[in-house]
């Protein structure tokens, strides 16, 4: 009786066991499939918030274009100026050179 005994105890325990791996197993895949999930949502997340940086980067730089010309062409009208008030008193003069070497 005692090796029937000792027998149906290991079964038992056998059978314990097993149910025991099979929990485990559940129990990961349970895991594995969060992680899975999470890990996707994570990339997700990472993707839109590339586009948005990507976005932004090109937002700026185009108003940090758009301001860099307008400062190049307020330098510009600026020279212009100096140029033109620098040149005027001179422009009169120039002219009746040209006429004397033009005309006869």
């Amino acid at each position: 009786m005692q090796g029937l005994e000792l027998v149906k105890n290991l079964a038992d325990l056998d059978r314990e066991l097993a149910e025991r791996v099979e929990e485990t197993h559940r129990v990961a895949d349970l895991r594995i499939k969060s992680a899975a999930a999470e890990s996707e949502r994570l990339l997700a997340e990472a993707e839109v918030q590339i586009l948005q940086m990507a976005e932004a980067s090109r937002t700026w730089i185009a108003e940090e274009s758009a301001r860099l010309a307008e400062d190049a062409h307020k330098r510009a009208a600026a020279e212009q100026e100096r140029l033109r008030r620098q040149a005027a008193p001179n422009l009169e003069r120039a002219v009746k050179f040209i006429l004397t070497k033009v005309m006869p």
